[in-house]
C-alpha cells in the first residue's frame, strides 16, 4: 500500500487543495519519518515538531491560498527564518533567531508552508561536504557511510530519505547540484535574477533553489517563489505566474545542438568512469529525443583550475567579512578549521588584490558564456567522481580542502561565475546502487528551456521510481 511520502510534492499539494488529506496527517507523517531516520542520516539541526503541527492545524482550518498551503517543508540553515533558531551552519551561532526571513524563506511562508524543521548546512556554506559540530554528518540515503554533499547536504539527504516532499536548498557554486547528484535528486539553480538574491556578496554567486524528487515539484517550487520584487540588483525578463510547471510539462519545440562536455580541465583529474557513463546515457536519451550532440573540448584559458586562487580571495573576503559581523569575538574559538583559514586568508587580500581577483572572475565568465554561445545546451558530468565517503573532502587545511573540492565538483561553479540556470538530474548508478547525475546548464534566462528539457529525460529515465532503502522503512 502507498505511503504518504510516495506521492510528489505536485500530488501533495492538489490533495492538500482537495481535502482529501489534510496538512496535520501529512506533517504528523513526516515528522515520525524525521524522528525514525533524521539523525542517521544527519538531515536536520532543528525539528519544529510542535510549532509544525500547530501551523498544520491552521492551515486545515483555511481555505487553500498559495500555491504549497501545508505543505511540509523544510529550510535549509544557511538562511534566516524569522523566528527560528538560525545557526548558519556554525555552532559559535548557536542560538541565533533573526527577526527577519531571507528573501526566498519570507516568499515560500507566503506561499503556505508548514516549516517542519533547518537542514543541516556547513558552516556559512563553501563547502562540498555537510559537516559541522551540530549534527552528525550529512549521508546520502544510498548509505556506504557516503556524504550527501554540500552545502543542501541536509536538504538532498531529507527529500532523498522520504523525509520531506520537498526541500529549499542554495548553491553558490554547486551547492544544490552536487547533493541532489549524490541523493539521486533533481537539484536546480535558477537564473541570477529568478530568485531573490541571497547577498550582494561573493561576486553573486549564491541562488536559492530546490532539490526534488521530480522535475515538476521543483517547478512548482520555482512558481511558488514568484517573480522578482523591486529592489533587486539583477532581474530576468518577467515570466507567467506558472512559466516553469508549463515548461516542465512541455519539451522543447525543435532540434537543440547539446555540446558534451567530460573534460573539465583540473590537470591531474580524471573524471570517474561512472560519470562519464552517466553523460554518455544521457547523450543517447538526447539524440533518442531528436536533439543533435556536439562533443567538446575546453579552452586552455577557460580551465577552473586557473581560478582557484581568485575564489579563494573572493571567498575569504566574504567570510571574513560575515564572521565580523555576525560572530561575537569572543565565540569564534567555536569556528571550523576551514572557516578559520579563510579569515586568516583575508588578512592577506589587499584591496587591490580583492579587485584583481573579481575582475578574473568576471572575465572568465563572460568568456565561458561566449564559449558555450555556439551550442543551445550543454551536458556535463555533475561531479568528476560519484559520492565519496564521508570526510574525504574536510581536509581541515585551507588549500588542500580547496584544491580537493573545486577537482571534484569542477563543473558546477561555472553557472555560478556566469548567473546562468543548471539543473543536475540522477541518470545514472553504480553497480553499487549509487546514484550519478548529469548536468545542464543554459545561457542565463532559459530556465524553460533546460526544465522543458529534463522533463523530457525524466519520461526516460524514470529516476523518481528508485529509491534508497530507507525508503521503505
Amino acid at each position: 500500500m502507498a505511503e504518504l511520502h510516495d506521492l510528489s510534492a505536485e500530488a501533495q499539494c492538489a490533495a492538500l487543495r482537495s481535502r482529501e488529506i489534510s496538512s496535520t496527517e501529512l506533517v504528523a507523517h513526516y515528522l515520525d519519518r524525521i524522528e525514525r531516520h533524521g539523525a542517521a542520516l544527519g538531515a536536520f539541526v532543528h525539528v519544529f515538531a510542535e510549532q509544525a503541527m500547530a501551523a498544520a492545524r491552521r492551515a486545515d482550518e483555511q481555505p487553500p491560498s498559495g500555491l504549497l498551503h501545508g505543505l511540509p517543508l523544510p529550510l535549509k540553515d544557511l538562511h534566516p527564518a524569522a523566528g527560528l533558531p538560525t545557526s548558519l551552519g556554525s555552532a559559535a551561532l548557536a542560538g541565533w533567531v533573526p527577526e527577519q526571513d531571507g528573501g526566498v524563506v519570507g516568499r515560500l511562508r507566503q506561499a503556505g508552508i508548514v516549516v517542519l524543521g533547518k537542514t543541516h548546512a556547513p558552516e556559512f556554506g563553501p563547502c562540498c561536504y555537510t559537516e559541522t559540530r551540530l549534527a552528525p554528518p550529512a549521508l546520502s540515503p544510498y548509505g556506504q557511510g557516503l556524504s550527501a554533499s554540500g552545502s543542501s547536504g541536509g536538504a538532498a539527504a531529507a527529500v532523498a530519505a522520504g523525509l520531506a516532499p520537498l526541500a529549499h536548498a542554495s548553491d553558490g557554486l554547486g551547492s544544490t547540484r552536487t547533493p541532489a547528484s549524490n541523493c539521486g535528486l533533481v537539484g536546480i539553480k535558477p537564473s541570477r535574477g529568478r530568485i531573490p538574491a541571497v547577498l550582494p556578496a561573493w561576486y553573486q554567486l549564491g541562488c536559492e533553489g530546490p532539490v526534488a524528487r521530480t522535475v515538476g515539484d521543483a517547478a512548482l517550487y520555482l512558481d511558488a517563489v514568484g517573480a522578482i520584487g523591486p529592489g533587486e540588483l539583477w532581474r530576468q525578463p518577467s515570466w507567467a505566474p506558472d512559466a516553469h510547471r508549463r515548461a516542465a510539462r512541455m519539451p522543447p519545440p525543435g532540434r537543440l545542438r547539446i555540446g558534451l562536455l567530460t573534460d573539465p580541465g583540473t590537470d591531474e583529474a580524471a573524471v570517474h568512469a561512472d560519470c562519464r557513463q552517466a553523460c554518455a546515457e544521457a547523450a543517447r536519451a538526447l539524440e533518442g529525443l531528436g536533439h543533435e550532440i556536439v562533443p567538446l573540448e575546453l579552452p586552455a584559458a577557460l580551465r577552473i583550475w586557473a581560478l582557484l586562487e581568485p575564489l579563494c580571495d573572493v571567498l575569504s573576503i566574504g567570510l571574513a567579512l560575515h564572521v565580523q559581523q555576525q560572530v561575537p569575538p569572543e565565540r569564534r574559538d567555536a569556528l571550523m578549521p576551514y572557516t578559520r583559514w579563510h579569515v586568516e586568508h583575508a588578512a592577506e587580500v589587499s584591496g587591490i588584490r580583492h579587485a584583481q581577483a573579481l575582475a578574473r572572475l568576471a572575465a572568465a565568465a563572460a568568456a565561458w558564456l561566449k564559449w558555450q554561445s555556439g551550442v543551445d545546451v550543454l551536458l556535463t558530468p555533475t561531479s568528476a567522481a560519484p559520492a565519496l565517503p564521508s570526510g574525504a573532502l574536510r581536509l581541515d587545511d585551507g588549500w588542500a580542502s580547496s584544491e580537493a573540492m573545486l577537482r571534484w565538483s569542477a563543473f558546477t561553479p561555472w553557472a555560478n561565475f556566469c548567473g546562468a540556470p543548471a539543473i543536475s538530474l540522477p541518470v545514472h548508478e553504480t553497480a553499487a546502487g549509487v546514484p550519478v547525475g548529469v548536468q545542464l546548464m543554459a545561457q542565463p534566462g532559459q530556465d524553460e528551456l533546460l526544465l522543458g528539457l529534463a522533463g523530457a529525460l525524466e519520461q526516460v529515465f524514470a529516476w523518481q521510481q528508485r529509491h534508497p532503502p530507507v525508503w521503505f522503512r
